[in-house]
């Protein structure tokens, strides 16, 4: 499976952030449509629960920003969020995504979120549903997280798809991230690109590991990364990467 997320040779993969974000409400079956459409490899996109344990696809714990409502995911139905606007579409389930995606041929990397109340519940509800899907299915899923215990709960929960540790200098800081990296059961790194220098590119694959590299957005950083042998992009703007990588 690790070897269907490797770059293959200069050109490494395209996945668009939240979908095609800059374009189309993110996280939304609208905007995941459009980045493939775009001509990106894969999407990226975050999960939560909501009160009835069904995994959606949301980033923000709460519906302020993308639906200008104050309650919490976690305090909502599916049947309810699925009818909330998000700006000219809803919130899907993930399952509902992987229906679209994975029908397309497309990557998905299905980031589990911190923030949430209970993320042991979290992790037995993604295993359990990538459980339910067909093995050719699940070689094109991973996950990613920032939280080192959700990754160590799905390897116990044996989830069957690879495993990318998220991390920023922000979130880990340099002395911590580092020993996360190096203790955290992932077979993928996804670092902040500002990190991701030729040498530590090099570094991370010769101990094994696929490295995707996010947010990347400017055409020029697309380009740099990728000589210096980046596995894939995450970005807002999927068109943009694409016509400067070339399909």
């Amino acid at each position: 499976m690790i070897t269907r997320l490797r770059a293959r040779g200069n050109r490494p993969f395209v996945y668009g952030h939240r979908g095609a974000s800059r374009r189309a409400p993110e996280n939304t079956l609208r905007a995941f449509a459009l980045a493939l459409d775009e001509g990106a490899d894969g999407i990226e996109l975050d999960v939560r629960l909501s009160r009835d344990g069904i995994v959606m696809v949301a980033h923000d714990p709460d519906l302020q920003r993308v639906a200008k409502r104050p309650e919490r995911v976690a305090d909502l139905d599916a049947a309810t969020l699925r009818t909330i606007d998000t700006g000219g579409d809803t919130f899907p389930t993930l399952d509902d995504t992987l229906d679209l995606t994975l029908a397309r041929g497309a990557l998905v990397n299905v980031e589990l979120k911190g923030d949430v109340p209970d993320r042991l519940a979290l992790a037995r509800a993604v295993a359990s549903l990538f459980a339910r899907r067909r093995p050719n299915e699940r070689e094109r899923i991973f996950v990613s997280s920032f939280r080192p215990e959700i990754l160590v709960a799905l390897r116990a929960l044996r989830a069957r798809v690879p495993l990318a540790f998220l991390f920023d200098a922000q979130h880990t800081g340099e002395v911590r991230g580092a020993v996360l990296r190096r203790v955290t059961p992932s077979d993928g790194l996804h670092p902040h690109h500002s990190l991701c220098t030729p040498g530590a590119i090099t570094r991370w694959h010769a101990r094994g590991r696929f490295v995707n590299a996010w947010t990347v957005n400017a055409p020029d950083r697309a380009l740099a990364l990728a000589a210096a042998g980046i596995d894939g992009l995450i970005t807002d703007d999927p068109a943009a990467l694409v016509a400067a990588l070339g399909r």
